[in-house]
């Protein structure tokens, strides 16, 4: 008898639950974010569906399409390296979930669709709790664009750091979004915070070993001397970063260096002068691990000018070495058997080793061209 009063009462507060609910979907927003209202009323009958072993989820959102994984069938995977870091998770019949960070570049969430299947506009992100925690309650995160597409979501660190904190202490998060092609019924996707904490934990300890930037983030600069001739701490920073990236993506075969100076004073002191930078950032790399193997040095004095000459300024941005990373090796590789002095009509000089003190000072035309080529990019 006091099961029956309960269950009485149960379905009582339901009805009650519902009618509220009723009046209050008077917008299609409201009606995705009904799932808040009377949260308390309903929790014992979410209890009681969970005895009869009945999907919630469905019930969440009146008239909804659901996309959610089996509670048994649940898993997140973790991949991981030195220059990114990613969990997903795979929902069935729709896609998958993924939280990424690649290095030099923040936390990003991709939901990617098997095929487009919401409608571009807002969609509500919504943090619910599963119905084992009836303690918490249903609150909207964000509101968040949606293209129609294959990769119809793509959100950013601040929303995605919070996507992951509701995930880690146990909340399951629901994107929910109108059909394209004109259903009258709302698309839920589901993705589960069911099995989530082990490959989390596998990401944060990614997290700390990634590196610091990208290949696109140093594939190449160009680096300024002070008054002294020496290398701005700025530049040295730089280095170090090209050291410890090289160190550990063997898809960098060639690490590009050409040396410039300024027009003021001779041409054949110029050109030895750019030797002499450039030989610094070579011993600089060198000395942080880079292979000399993989340094190709050129100097240039004068020659290929990116600013004017007749200001300081202009002066100062001539006075450059240029660093560029190559995923190819050399085209051109000099060897010369016997050394040749540079002449004083400005020629480029060049060598394929990493250590400029015992190496044959060459001219090439296809060497040349590629460093004038570099120079200009880098400006």
């Amino acid at each position: 008898m006091i099961i029956l009063i309960l269950i009485n009462k149960t379905m009582l507060s339901m009805q009650r639950c519902g009618a509220r609910i009723a009046r209050k979907m008077t917008s299609e927003l409201l009606q995705y974010r009904c799932s808040t209202v009377c949260s308390n009323a309903c929790s014992t009958v979410f209890l009681a569906l969970l005895l009869f072993a009945v999907d919630v989820s469905a019930s969440i959102i009146p008239s909804s399409i659901t996309y959610a994984t089996r509670l048994d069938a649940v898993t997140w995977v973790f991949e991981g390296s030195k220059f990114s870091c990613q969990i997903h998770h795979n929902v069935d019949d729709f896609g998958t979930a993924m939280f990424e960070r690649k290095a030099g570049v923040s936390t990003r969430f991709f939901l990617q669709s098997q095929s487009p299947r919401m409608k571009s506009g807002k969609a509500d992100l919504v943090s619910q709790p599963p119905p084992w925690l009836m303690s918490e309650s249903a609150s909207v995160l964000s509101a968040i664009d949606v293209r129609h597409g294959e990769t119809p979501v793509t959100i950013n660190r601040k929303i995605s750091e919070r996507m992951l904190a509701e995930l880690q202490k146990g909340m399951d998060l629901h994107i929910i979004r109108q059909p394209w092609y004109g259903d009258k019924n709302a698309l839920l996707v589901v993705i589960p915070s069911v099995r989530f904490g082990d490959s989390y934990r596998d990401y944060l300890d990614c997290l700390r070993n990634l590196l610091p930037v990208n290949f696109s983030q140093i594939e190449k600069k160009s680096l300024y001397y002070n008054d002294a001739e020496e290398l701005k701490s700025s530049a040295r920073r730089y280095l170090n970063q090209v050291a410890d990236y090289v160190k550990e993506d063997p898809a960098v075969k060639t690490v590009y260096i050409d040396g410039h100076t300024d027009s003021v004073g001779v041409r054949a002191d110029n050109l030895e002068k750019s030797k002499e930078r450039t030989a610094l950032v070579v011993d600089y790399l060198v000395e942080k691990g880079v292979s000399p193997d993989m340094i190709v040095a050129r100097w240039h004095g004068e020659r290929y000018q990116v600013a004017t000459n007749q200001t300081a300024k202009g002066r100062a941005t001539n006075r450059r070495v240029t660093l560029r990373l190559s995923k190819e090796l050399p085209h051109n590789t000099i060897n010369a058997s016997k050394p040749k002095a540079a002449n004083a009509s400005g020629e480029s000089g060049s060598l394929n080793s990493g250590s400029l003190n015992n190496s044959s000072l060459n001219n090439s035309p296809a060497n040349n061209a590629a460093a004038n080529n570099d120079s200009t990019k880098n400006k």
